[in-house]
């Protein structure tokens, strides 16, 4: 078993799923624009985050996916092309907070986790998230947001 940075992926039985409606939010506050959800797949919906060997969340994947396969592949790409990533500095002057986001041949590809409270704090994220990317493990499943799932069987890997 790989202990390190890795990029996990959650399923979401459909588009407006009470897990991912923040989610898309947060992105769409980060980067300034929506991004497109679509209608909702047989499969639901896709995302991918990055997190730490100690399971913290560094950064998110900034699109949703129609399918397991479809963020696999996406993620798998930005792994490959982490040298290529531009980062964007953003802020809500009236809350205080600091964030960012990286694109790839212009596109939004990935978001902050979060806001941070300082700047310092952001640039540690940034650094922190472009260290990890090209590293990271990639999970072979999704974990379904299914709360009942979740309870119960903890065999929801796709």
């Amino acid at each position: 078993m790989s202990v390190g940075p890795r990029i996990v992926f959650v399923r979401f039985q459909t588009s407006d799923s009470p897990k991912l409606v923040p989610w898309v939010t947060h992105s769409e506050r980060v980067v300034g624009e929506r991004a497109d959800i679509g209608a909702t797949a047989a499969g639901g919906r896709v995302v991918w985050q990055l997190v730490s060997a100690n399971n913290r969340e560094l950064a998110r994947g900034y699109d949703v996916h129609a399918t397991f396969e479809e963020a696999r592949a996406h993620a798998e790409m930005l792994v490959m092309a982490t040298e290529k990533l531009e980062v964007g500095l953003v802020s809500e002057a009236g809350r205080g907070v600091y964030g960012w986001y990286a694109s790839l041949d212009g596109r939004p590809v990935i978001t902050c986790s979060r806001w941070y409270t300082t700047v310092r704090d952001r640039f540690h994220s940034i650094e922190l998230a472009l260290k990890s990317i090209p590293i990271a493990a990639l999970h072979t499943g999704a974990r379904l947001t299914d709360p009942a799932l979740m309870a119960g069987d903890r065999a929801s890997l796709v």
